[in-house]
């Protein structure tokens, strides 16, 4: 028997998610920088509007001495300036763009924002967890995945630059058939149409699980891609093998030389679906490619 959603009771996809109002979500560093690329691609294909947003660590800070506050504000002044530079950067290219400099709660201030402006795809870069001054990281990555409203692309540390996010490369989507999982297709399905790009559905089983039929969870694999919109084409559908997810999910993309990973996590939780606590942060973290989460 497969977990979660009884697969017949999914309604067909009348149509895919548009992301037409994005998200970047930067702290200028490297990985913003290659998260930045990605947000620009995906509005160019779709002209969406991008809002560039930075979240500012140095805000008023009560009994500081006057060289320290002449030094936050120092810092503070670059970082505007810094944030220009890449609104100016990405209407060089075309994209509709406008900024937002806020000092604060990383998460609270992004959620917000997209609840405010009706965002329908964020887009963050996160770097290895020990790394404190940086914008996005551990705990805050993911308590933006699992809470956002909307579709969040989060760029790690291992992006393959050269070949990550190139049209034509596969999107991997990784499911356990439950409802978050569900709803994630759709969303997987609308970047293999942006990317040009065949759509892989992957079921990841134990090494040693004789209860399940590795067949009937091709063919559930099979049901799903029947519910998307049709294009002519039959995602390629695959049960793969491992002890542990994570590490399966993110090898397989790297072996597919993948565009996306896309999977469904539970809101508000540190229990994703189809996964154990963390793992989803450990593909990201390990993955060669983007990572597309919805709640």
């Amino acid at each position: 028997m497969l977990p979660g959603v009884e697969l017949e009771r999914v309604q067909p996809y009348s149509s895919l998610p548009e992301f037409s109002n994005v998200l970047l979500c930067t702290d200028f560093s490297e990985t913003s920088r290659a998260a930045q690329a990605k947000a620009v691609s995906l509005c160019c294909n779709r002209a969406a509007r991008l809002t560039v947003m930075h979240v500012s660590e140095y805000g008023p800070v009560p009994a500081i001495t006057d060289e320290d506050l002449d030094h936050a504000m120092g810092l503070t002044a670059k970082e505007r300036q810094q944030l220009g530079a890449v609104v100016d950067e990405v209407r060089g290219q075309g994209i509709v763009a406008d900024s937002v400099y806020a000092e604060g709660n990383v998460a609270s201030l992004i959620l917000d924002e997209i609840e405010r402006r009706s965002i329908d795809l964020a887009v963050i870069g996160t770097q290895v967890a020990h790394v404190v001054n940086r914008f996005v990281f551990g705990s805050t990555a993911e308590a933006i995945f699992r809470r956002a409203p909307c579709a969040v692309i989060t760029v790690g540390p291992r992006l393959n630059s050269l070949s990550s996010g190139r049209r034509g490369k596969p999107v991997v989507f990784a499911t356990d058939f439950g409802a978050a999982s569900i709803r994630a297709l759709a969303y997987a399905a609308s970047l293999a149409e942006i990317n040009r790009s065949p759509l892989h559905l992957i079921h990841v089983l134990p090494l040693h699980d004789t209860k399940r039929n590795p067949t009937g969870i091709r063919e559930a694999l099979q049901t799903m891609a029947t519910r998307l919109p049709a294009d002519g084409t039959m995602p390629r559908c695959e049960v793969v093998f491992g002890s542990d997810v994570s590490h399966v999910v993110a090898e397989y993309a790297k072996a597919q030389d993948a565009s996306f990973i896309a999977i469904g996590v539970r809101r508000k939780s540190l229990v994703a679906a189809h996964l154990a606590p963390h793992r989803t942060y450990r593909i990201i973290m390990t993955a060669p490619c983007p990572v597309l989460t919805i709640a």
